[in-house]
């Protein structure tokens, strides 16, 4: 078997959230005949995002792609977001990256924007794409990546308790402090260790919903600067000061020992969050005798909510590998394949391919998401450009940094201080 030259330093993301990238390398294979044949096939590394079910789908589709390719092997590995993340950006410094791998909008221009990702232009097939979807996928007007599917931001809840309390649902165009009545009437409803929502300021995304609202945005349309000021950030904060203080959402006591989402342990009545999360999540509730349903986050503005459709995930080619064609091949079949697409379902999202959304099928928690997008369609605006390759230290300081605050260990007007120095730093940083 012919080793890539970074394959004996590879390291094998593990799951769990207490996981770390350990040192790996590919088992050598005999020379009996020539590489990317059945019996000296390359071996190409693939790697991921997602739980134990989303393992299973992909190890079924790379099962049956390597029935189809004999020549090629693959050698895959997951972690959950945050170690996942944390592996990759550690092996990026030494150019240890998979051949293949699940890419996050939000840092696409981390990898990207050095060189650490292949032009696919012209190397896998973009003929099928929804439209607007590539838009997302380019650098600077270049195509490095390709969407896997699209999502928005949206309300996720539990009808069920909304309806045994009283509550009504959120709709489009209600607002903020909408919101925080109605969880302010569900978490006493429900009783101990239930809330009727999370905390949502300790999450960058939601802050730039909120900017967007406005008519902000989070970072400068060159991506070199944050597009706010410090007292706007301490305002945003305090969206949720009053819930938090009233015990309205968990305190962070709680929710930092949580290794699974809220509404899936039955703690939380709803969260703004990805609405592609819910065919992943429901199932769950439903099984634990509740009933999951999707509706448009509370805004500032009733007219502009803030929403855009962006990539739920993207797939990219490392710009190390030596296998090119081997891995445009393997992208292109788990985008194109109409069996491995049936394979894959809706686990990653709606597909961003016609021939994807032509033979997915399509359950009711989908098409809950699919509906969805159509209710708000008149609101989605142009998406803001890829953000600055910083962007994955940014959301992981603004998270820390705002702990600080529910730990009482700081102001909002301190931590707010505190997370322009450090964002400004590693903005500078990578200029």
């Amino acid at each position: 078997m012919i080793r890539h030259p970074y394959r004996a330093k590879r390291r094998t993301l593990l799951t769990g959230a207490a996981a770390a990238a350990t040192l790996g390398a590919a088992a050598a294979c005999g020379d009996d005949g020539p590489a990317g044949t059945a019996d000296d096939p390359i071996e190409l590394s693939f790697e991921w995002w997602g739980d134990d079910n989303r393992a299973g789908l992909y190890k079924e589709a790379i099962d049956l792609f390597e029935k189809k390719n004999e020549g090629i092997k693959i050698q895959s590995n997951f972690a959950d977001f945050p170690t996942y993340w944390e592996g990759l950006t550690g092996r990026m410094a030494s150019r240890d990256l998979p051949d293949v791998f699940q890419m996050d909008y939000s840092r696409l221009r981390q990898f990207g924007g050095n060189g650490m990702l292949l032009p696919l232009e012209g190397v896998v097939d973009t003929s099928d794409y929804r439209p607007g979807f590539l838009d997302t996928a380019k650098l600077d007007g270049e195509l490095v990546a390709v969407p896997i599917s699209g999502n928005t931001l949206s309300l996720l809840y539990r009808s069920d308790w909304f309806e045994q309390n009283g509550v009504p649902a959120l709709e489009p165009g209600q607002t903020w402090d909408d919101y925080k009545a109605a969880i302010a009437t569900l978490t006493p409803a429900l009783g101990e260790g239930k809330w009727g929502g999370g905390d949502w300021a300790g999450q960058y995304h939601f802050m730039e919903l909120w900017l967007r609202q406005q008519g902000g945005s989070f970072y400068t349309e060159d991506g070199t600067a944050l597009n706010f000021e410090q007292p706007d950030l301490v305002e945003w904060w305090g969206t949720s000061a009053e819930a938090y203080a009233a015990g309205h959402v968990p305190p962070v006591e709680i929710t930092i020992e949580w290794t699974t989402d809220g509404l899936v342990q039955d703690a939380l009545a709803s969260e703004i969050t990805w609405d592609n999360f819910m065919p992943s999540l429901a199932p769950t509730v439903a099984d634990n005798g509740g009933t999951l349903a999707l509706t448009a986050p509370p805004t500032v503005d009733p007219n502009n909510l803030g929403l855009y459709l962006k990539p739920g995930m993207q797939l990219v080619i490392s710009g190390t590998t030596e296998y090119t064609e081997q891995s445009a091949k393997l992208v292109d079949f788990l985008q194109t394949d109409p069996e491995a697409i049936a394979i894959l379902g809706t686990n990653r999202g709606i597909p961003a391919t016609n021939v994807g959304k032509d033979n997915v099928e399509v359950d009711e928690y989908a098409q809950a998401v699919i509906d969805y997008e159509a209710s708000v369609e008149q609101y989605l605006t142009t998406p803001p450009p890829a953000p600055p390759a910083a962007t994955g230290a940014i959301e992981v300081k603004f998270a820390e940094i705002y702990e600080q605050v529910q730990y009482a260990e700081m102001t909002a007007e301190e931590a707010a201080e505190l997370f322009f120095t450090e964002a400004e730093t590693l903005l500078a940083t990578e200029q």
